[in-house]
């Protein structure tokens, strides 16, 4: 887990860090790891208010625990294989996440809730009639026509509605130089080529390591600080010293036109103050 800054005018000055590193075998999935390093960064005083993970993390499991942590996860959600037509997504609904409206615009008859399943009646004129009734999820029950979904199916829903967004894509976009990191923490540290075996020695090195790159990024961005410092006092003191060759050019000529003025008054001035 890495932090990541989105303003380009500080990003030179932002210290990016490791802040969460964890060994897993092979045989657990990588899936189940989200949760407790994000439970692990809370407890440091290190949890974010948002994460960006790829699919493998993006689960509606892992986004409702991640929302309980305080924690936004920012993920794109697995595919299905769903038949082409209107899908749920295409539905209208309300902030609450109640379908208000068909794709074709005619509101629902009544709304049935059951726990976490839903059953949304349209009119079974409308349906009937309507030129989508074979690609669409309503199906035709006893007395209307029926959406059933859960609130899960909802979410995910909603989700890949969110994910066609340019506002998704803009704030996804950061996700991709994650795989910087790792290829820095490799290529700097070595660290899929260690010289010890045992978990508990690989993971103690995979540590050391992480903290290694964090130390090397400390130091350039305090480097960069101290030199743009640097540059700063250059120009000043070069500002400050062109103000005094210009303060003394400015000196030296108002002390010769000072001279040039005493000698005209001393040569003409009396005999023009004493004249009738």
């Amino acid at each position: 887990m890495e932090t990541y800054c989105k303003d380009e005018d500080v990003k030179e000055k932002s210290l990016n860090l490791i802040t969460h590193i964890q060994l897993e075998p092979a045989h657990k999935s990588d899936a189940n790891a989200l949760i407790p390093a994000i439970e692990s960064s809370k407890e440091r005083g290190l949890a974010p208010e948002e994460l960006l993970a790829d699919t493998l993390y993006g689960s509606d499991e892992n986004c409702q625990r991640a929302e309980k942590l305080g924690v936004e996860l920012v993920s794109p959600s697995k595919s299905t294989k769903e038949k082409d037509g209107i899908r749920l997504s295409g539905f209208e609904v309300s902030e609450k996440g109640d379908v208000v409206f068909c794709p074709q615009g005619h509101a629902p008859v009544r709304t049935k809730t059951k726990k976490t399943r839903h059953a949304v009646a349209f009119d079974s004129q409308h349906c009937s009639a309507c030129s989508f009734q074979g690609t669409c999820p309503v199906r035709i029950g006893k007395n209307c026509h029926y959406l059933r979904y859960t609130d899960k199916e909802m979410r995910l829903a909603r989700r890949r509605a969110y994910e066609q967004t340019e506002e998704f894509k803009d704030r996804y976009r950061w996700r991709s130089g994650s795989e910087a990191i790792m290829s820095e923490y490799d290529r700097r540290t070595g660290v899929k080529h260690l010289r010890v075996r045992g978990f508990k020695a690989v993971r103690f090195s995979a540590t050391l390591k992480a903290l290694g790159v964090n130390i090397l990024r400390a130091t350039a961005v305090r480097k960069t600080v101290n030199n743009r410092k640097a540059a700063h006092a250059v120009v000043l003191s070069a500002q400050i010293h062109g103000l005094y060759v210009v303060k003394e050019h400015f000196l030296m000529a108002w002390s010769q036109l000072r001279r040039i003025f005493i000698q005209f008054d001393r040569r003409y001035g009396r005999g023009l103050i004493m004249a009738p």
